[in-house]
């Protein structure tokens, strides 16, 4: 929703855009250029209004044309939906590149403004010291393998009182309970028992930042024109800087111990670092959280594979010990689960608004066809792409639980142009193997133990908050009120979590 400050500043930078620049110009080279109904800022309105979504609502629109430019005052977005172009970005990584974007986030999202701080942060291509880059590279190894498992272990431990707490409270807020128990258990397995996120307040502090990031990405007057988003951000930075000052990285996962690291090798001061650890919970969070929602609302609105789903996990991954424990063992989720992981995926495909994006760093002739000129951005929205035929065949407007699963046949894990949830090769997110097990755990926990249905009884899907820039699947606008009740097969059961070290990754189909 856009406040009337925003839409004063808008104007005022419309009114400013338009008498400087008269407009951007348009080389006839450059993709089909399309207008909006609002004349000068209406594409500024459509992004505060659906978010990451406009790219994707434009080129819905305009389904002749495989690329399109958008104008948006100072700079121009060029929509691709075609898989062919998808490849050829891929082709031109150098001077369509991810990198810069680093330093947008370390500005525009973490607020970092000292001017030494960002240019340690910028790619070296343009000049500064690569920072953000090193950090990006530097994590990877830390959420896969031994690393990941640690976590792992560490999130199950503080995700399982939250499952044992469905039994006690009858009816709750479903979408509540999934950013509850999602921001307890990403943030201590990552920070360690120092969290700075243990504090309520701080964790309101941060989604009052994360839900307010629309205007605050503009950097113009934050503290005007996002105010709530801007006061959220310092007091959730001030934690941070405390939690560093007071030894907590030591405490924490090799992840964060790896990115405090970097960060103080690179010379970055503590203060600044601790800005750029606040845009650091959207990768475990602004997702994950929303996505743990739409699995359980997608398999108890379908009863026959909620009941498909529990027979897999019951006899492939559940362990039961000798004083009758009952065990969901991750690695046979992971390797003997194939229906629940197909699922996970089909309901990503179907539920993802995902949008990879890249920076134009040269001018660039893109398939030998269209011109991309150098300082606008390139934008690939998944929703076009998730539906067509060329891609996913006869059923693409379907939800086929069983569309990832292997055929026997030896598969490439990439579809180029069709699977965009976790980004676009070779820009992957590396956390992915993260979320999926925190998601995937607790699904497989829930659906056992517990029958969940809607206040009213009907499952009738939710508004979305279209809004979110960060956010690609799909948070929702108000309480999703649920009954739960214990299955009686398992009366009386104890439960546990079972994980092998050194087999963390999912085989997960990417972009």
């Amino acid at each position: 929703m856009i406040d009337t400050t925003q839409l004063l500043m808008i104007g005022a930078l419309a009114a400013l855009g338009y008498f400087m620049f008269n407009g951007l110009r348009h080389d006839p080279r450059e993709p089909p250029f399309v207008t909006s109904g609002i004349p000068i800022l209406g594409h500024m309105f459509g992004m505060l209004w659906y978010g990451v979504g406009h790219w994707g609502n434009q080129a819905k629109k305009h389904p002749e044309h495989p690329i399109i430019s958008l104008d948006m005052l100072f700079t121009k977005f060029y929509v691709i939906t075609s898989p062919d172009l998808m490849q050829a970005v891929q082709r031109n990584a150098k001077t369509l590149s991810f990198e810069p974007l680093l330093l947008f986030g370390a500005r525009n999202i973490s607020g970092i403004s000292n001017p030494k701080a960002l240019d340690i942060l910028r790619e070296t291509d343009a000049g500064g010291q690569g920072l953000g880059t090193k950090i990006m590279h530097a994590m990877t190894p830390t959420l896969v393998g031994r690393p990941l498992d640690l976590m792992n272990i560490q999130m199950i431990r503080l995700i399982q009182p939250f499952i044992e707490k469905m039994g006690e409270t009858p009816t709750f807020d479903l979408y509540e309970w999934c950013k509850d128990a999602t921001m307890a258990a990403s943030t201590e397995a990552t920070y360690g028992p120092m969290n700075p996120y243990k504090d309520k307040d701080i964790q309101d502090a941060w989604w009052d930042f994360e839900t307010g990031l629309g205007a605050l990405i503009a950097n113009s007057l934050p503290w005007l024109t996002a105010r709530k988003a801007w006061q959220g951000r310092r007091k959730v930075a001030d934690a941070i800087l405390k939690y560093m000052q007071e030894g907590g990285p030591a405490q924490g996962s090799e992840l964060t111990a790896v990115r405090w690291k970097e960060c103080m090798a690179g010379g970055l001061s503590i203060e600044d670092y601790s800005k750029l650890e606040v845009g650091m919970l959207i990768a475990f969070v602004s997702n994950t959280v929303p996505a743990m929602f739409w699995c359980l609302f997608d398999l108890y609105d379908r009863p026959k594979l909620l009941d498909e789903l529990r027979k897999e996990i019951e006899e492939n991954a559940l362990v039961v010990a000798a004083d009758r424990t009952h065990s969901i063992n991750l690695t046979a989720i992971r390797e003997q689960c194939p229906l629940l992981l197909s699922t996970f995926q089909e309901i990503l495909r179907t539920r993802s608004n995902s949008s990879p994006t890249r920076l134009v760093t040269k001018d660039t002739l893109l398939a030998d066809k269209y011109l991309l000129k150098a300082g606008n951005t390139v934008s690939m929205p998944s929703i076009p792409m998730a539906r067509r035929q060329e891609v996913w065949g006869d059923t693409s407007e379907s939800f086929d639980e069983r569309r990832f699963m292997n055929s026997g046949e030896k598969k490439d894990s990439r579809r180029p142009g069709g699977f965009l949830t976790f980004g676009l090769s070779p820009t992957i997110c590396p956390g992915r193997h993260f979320a999926s097990s925190e998601i995937l755990l607790l699904v497989a926990m829930v659906i056992l133990r517990y029958d969940i249905v809607p206040v009213g009884g009907v499952w009738k899907e939710p508004s979305k908050d279209t809004s979110s820039m960060v956010s690609i699947m799909g948070p929702i606008k108000e309480k999703f009120l649920v009954n739960s009740s214990p299955r009686k097969e398992y009366t009386g059961t104890k439960w546990g979590f079972h994980v092998e070290e050194g087999k963390g990754q999912f085989p997960l189909v990417i972009g």
